[in-house]
């Protein structure tokens, strides 16, 4: 079984009444030359605090092996794909901060991939958290937080089991970051669809190692 094989049944414009998720607003704003002007915004209805969500670079060390990257992938209905992604979930009510996001990382993670705990053994911690950074801000005021953990492994640790809420479908993917430019075109022949920030990251790293040619595309 595999997230590659959920499907879209229907679809169909729905009404900001009948929205959990996800509201509607108009924006009336003055642009640098005095005009008024008009935005159509979708956000969240779900944000608790100053931030609507945090994603997850999760970075795996073993003795024996190169540093790896955490990735998963689940089907996206807004796309119609599996996407392969990052790890990420929403903030919850008192989760405040830096301190705050990085406990929001930590619980995603290990309910996504079972990573993000020392049950394995090893450690786990959270080197970087960024500050918040604006979601496809043309569409959304939607926001959110990156945080950066290294974890720590032994090569005889167990494969962490992942505590997925009632129905997500979540697989991971443990990818060499060294490579990752090539992995994600290499996830695209698969079928699966890339996150556009997993995405620009892959090419920030392949840049910084010297990489891409012209004709080069993910």
């Amino acid at each position: 079984m595999s997230s590659k094989d959920a499907k879209v049944l229907r679809s169909r414009p729905m009404d900001d009444s009948e929205a959990k998720w996800v509201g509607l607003r108009a924006i009336e704003w003055v642009d640098q030359e005095g005009r008024e002007r008009k935005w159509e915004s979708a956000d969240r209805k779900t944000r608790k605090g100053e931030v609507d969500a945090v994603a997850i670079c999760a970075l795996i060390h073993r003795p024996s092996s190169e540093t790896h990257v955490l990735l998963i992938s689940q089907f996206r209905p807004p796309v119609a794909s599996s996407v392969i992604e990052m790890p990420a979930g929403l903030v919850d009510a008192g989760e405040e901060g830096d301190e705050g996001a990085q406990k929001a990382a930590l619980r995603e993670l290990e309910e996504e991939t079972g990573y993000g705990t020392t049950k394995q053994g090893g450690s786990v911690d959270v080197v970087e958290t960024s500050t918040i950074m604006v979601n496809d801000p043309g569409l959304s005021g939607a926001n959110m937080k990156l945080c950066v953990v290294r974890i720590h492994l032994s090569d005889d640790s167990e494969e962490p089991v992942a505590k997925p809420e009632e129905g997500e479908f979540i697989e991971k993917h443990l990818v060499p970051v060294k490579g990752l430019y090539k992995t994600l075109k290499d996830f695209q022949d698969k079928g699966f669809a890339v996150d556009a920030r997993l995405a620009h990251l892959a090419v920030g790293l392949e840049l910084g190692l010297g990489g891409l040619t012209k004709g080069s595309k993910i």
